[in-house]
C-alpha cells in the first residue's frame, strides 16, 4: 500500500475516534444526538465499502454538503447531476432541451412548461409543478453562494398553474430565461434533508461529509435503467493525493482542473476525457488615451503577435482551449468565424506601422516621434497575477512579453497578486493585464461587456455593443439568438474592447473505458454516465 493510501485510511479512522471521544465532554442530551450521527455516519461508511462498479474520487473540504441548496463544491456538484435533473437540460453543445418539462410555449417573457407526467422522486411521488417552484424558491433564498444564483436571477417568478404546468416570467423576453430552468429540482418535503430526493438516474445510498458516498441506479427511473449499477465515491483534499489514488487502483476516476495533472492525462495507462470550463483567460486593454492600447490597431497588432496555439500548449499545458470571444468553441452559440487571429508577426509589424509606430533608429524598438518632437518608444507595462497553486499565468505572461518583444514594443512584465493587479486596473497604471474571469454556464454575457459590469474591468462601452447585449436577452427563437450572438463575437474581434486568448478545460482520468460519456463541463462532468455500458 503506498503512504499516501495509509494516511488517507489513517486520517478517516482519526477522524471518527476523535468525534466519539469527544462525546465524553459533551450534555448527555446533546453526547447522545452526536453518537446517533456518528453511528449513522459509520453505517454510512461501511455501505461505502462495499464494492462498487465504478470508483470515483472527489475533492471536498471537511464539512462540505451534498444537499443542492448548500452544496458549493465543484465535484461533488458534478455528482449530483446524476442525482437530480432539472426542468430543462443543455445537450451536448449546451443548447437547451426539455429534460423534466415535456414542452414549452412563450408569450413575450412569460414561459410556460408542461411537466412531463409520472416522473418519480426517489421517495416514489410524483414530480410536480409545486416541486419545481419550491426548489427555485429554496435555491434563490441560499443566497449568492448557490452555484444556481447567477441563472436564478434570470427569473422575475415562477408559479406553479396546476400539478404539471409551471408558468416562469423572465428578467429577459428572450430564450435565456431556459438557461436559468437548469437548477436542480427537489422533492419539496425533502428539501431541508441532508440528502433530498432527486428524479435522476441515481439515488444516494449513504454520504459521510469528508470521507465518502454511495449511489445506486434508482429503479424508478423514467428512462432506460444504467448499466453501472453502483457507484462509491472517495474524499480527498488535494489532487496529488487522489492522482496517487488512481495509480493505485484505489479508484477508478479522478476529474481535474488542476494543471498538475497535464502530465497524466498523456499516459497511455489513463483514458482522458477533456472538458470545458467556464474560466476564460484574456487582456485587459488599457483604452484611456495615454496609452498606445486605445489604438484598435495596436490591440489588433497585439492578437496577430502572440503565438496562442504555443501559449496554450506551453504555459497552460495543454488544459486551454483558444478562443478570442467569450463563447466556448464547439458550443452552439460559436461563431467559427470569430476565429480571424493567427500568429502572424508580420501582420502585427504592418498595423503597428500603420498606427505611426516605426523602426526609426535601426534597432529592434519600434518609436514614433511624440508631440513635443521627442522620439517615444512602443512601451508597454503587462501585469497578471498567479493562482495559489499555478504560476502558469506568470508562464503566460513571460510568452506573450516575449512575443511583443519580437515585433518591437518594449516589455514591462509584473506579476503581483490579485489585490495588487484589480488596483492597477482602477488606477490606470498598466497597458494590459492578464486575467481570469468566470462567466456564467447561461451566456450571459452582461457583466463582462456591459457598462458597470462587475468584470468589465477595461470600462468598454458603446451604445453599438448595448444593442447587441439587448439583442442576445430578447432573442425569442434559435435563429434569433444565432443571428445576436454571431452578430456581438463578430463585434468583438473586430473592435478588441477585450483580448480574448482561452477557456481553461479539465480532464477526468480513468483507469477504465468510459464510452459514452458525451458533453462533459466543469459541473457535469460525468455527463451520460447513465448510458456507459460496465
Amino acid at each position: 500500500m503506498r503512504i499516501t493510501k495509509m494516511f488517507t485510511e489513517i486520517r478517516r479512522a482519526a477522524a471518527a475516534c476523535l468525534a466519539l471521544a469527544l462525546l465524553f465532554s459533551l450534555p448527555g442530551a446533546r453526547a447522545e444526538e452526536i453518537f446517533a450521527q456518528e453511528v449513522q455516519a459509520m453505517q454510512g461508511a461501511q455501505q461505502v465499502a462495499q464494492p462498487a462498479d465504478l470508483e470515483v474520487g472527489y475533492l471536498a473540504s471537511e464539512g462540505a454538503e451534498i444537499n443542492p441548496i448548500y452544496c458549493t463544491e465543484r465535484d461533488l456538484i458534478s455528482i449530483n447531476q446524476l442525482v437530480f435533473e432539472s426542468v430543462v437540460e443543455l445537450d451536448d453543445t449546451q443548447k437547451p432541451v426539455p429534460l423534466l418539462a415535456d414542452s414549452w410555449t412563450v408569450e413575450g417573457n412569460v414561459w410556460t412548461f408542461k411537466m412531463r407526467a409520472g416522473v418519480q422522486f426517489h421517495n416514489g411521488l410524483e414530480c410536480l409543478a409545486q416541486d419545481v417552484v419550491a426548489s427555485y424558491e429554496a435555491l434563490l433564498a441560499a443566497g449568492g453562494a448557490n452555484p444556481y444564483s447567477g441563472r436564478l436571477t434570470l427569473i422575475e417568478s415562477m408559479t406553479a398553474l396546476d400539478a404539471l404546468t409551471l408558468q416562469v416570467t423572465g428578467r429577459f423576453s428572450g430564450m435565456i430565461t431556459l438557461y436559468a430552468m437548469t437548477f436542480p429540482v427537489m422533492e419539496r418535503s425533502t428539501l431541508a434533508d441532508p440528502m433530498p430526493r432527486g428524479t435522476g438516474p441515481y439515488w444516494y445510498i449513504s454520504y459521510v461529509s469528508g470521507s465518502s458516498f454511495r449511489l445506486e441506479r434508482n429503479p424508478l427511473w423514467w428512462k432506460r435503467q444504467p448499466e453501472i449499477e453502483s457507484i462509491n465515491g472517495r474524499c480527498y483534499y488535494s489532487t496529488a493525493e487522489a492522482l496517487e489514488a488512481l495509480q493505485t487502483e484505489e479508484i477508478n476516476c479522478f476529474s481535474t482542473r488542476a494543471y498538475s495533472a497535464a502530465f497524466n492525462r498523456r499516459l497511455s495507462d489513463y483514458m482522458a476525457v477533456d472538458y470545458s470550463t467556464t474560466s476564460y483567460e484574456l487582456l485587459v486593454p488599457n483604452l484611456s488615451d495615454y496609452s498606445p492600447m486605445s489604438d484598435v490597431r495596436v490591440r489588433q497588432a497585439v492578437m496577430y503577435a502572440i503565438d496562442r496555439a504555443t501559449l496554450v500548449s506551453n504555459a497552460y499545458l495543454e488544459m486551454a482551449q483558444q478562443s478570442e470571444v467569450p463563447v466556448i468553441p464547439g458550443t452552439w452559440l460559436y461563431e467559427s468565424q470569430s476565429a480571424v487571429y493567427y500568429y502572424s508577426p508580420e501582420r502585427a509589424l504592418q498595423l503597428l506601422n500603420e498606427a505611426g509606430w516605426e523602426n526609426l533608429t535601426g534597432t529592434s524598438r519600434l518609436m514614433r516621434v511624440g508631440e513635443d518632437g521627442l522620439l517615444e518608444d512602443l512601451e508597454i507595462r503587462i501585469i497578471t497575477y498567479n493562482d495559489a497553486l499555478s504560476s502558469v499565468r506568470q508562464n503566460a505572461l513571460e510568452q506573450i512579453a516575449a512575443n511583443l518583444t519580437a515585433v518591437g514594443f518594449t516589455v514591462v512584465a509584473e506579476v503581483g497578486t490579485a489585490s495588487q493587479v484589480g488596483s492597477a486596473i482602477s488606477s490606470g497604471s498598466y497597458d494590459l493585464a492578464l486575467v481570469g474571469v468566470n462567466l456564467s454556464e447561461a451566456p450571459y454575457l452582461v457583466p463582462l461587456l456591459s457598462e458597470g459590469g462587475e468584470i468589465n474591468f477595461s470600462g468598454a462601452h458603446t451604445q453599438e455593443m448595448d444593442a447587441m447585449l439587448e439583442r442576445t436577452l430578447s432573442a425569442a427563437t434559435e435563429e434569433e439568438m444565432l443571428l445576436a450572438y454571431s452578430e456581438l463575437q463578430l463585434h468583438l474581434v473586430e473592435r478588441l474592447p477585450i483580448l480574448g486568448l482561452a477557456f481553461r478545460t479539465g480532464c477526468l482520468l480513468s483507469t477504465r473505458q468510459l464510452a459514452g460519456l458525451s458533453g462533459s463541463r466543469e459541473y457535469d462532468v460525468y455527463n451520460g454516465l447513465e448510458f456507459v455500458s460496465k
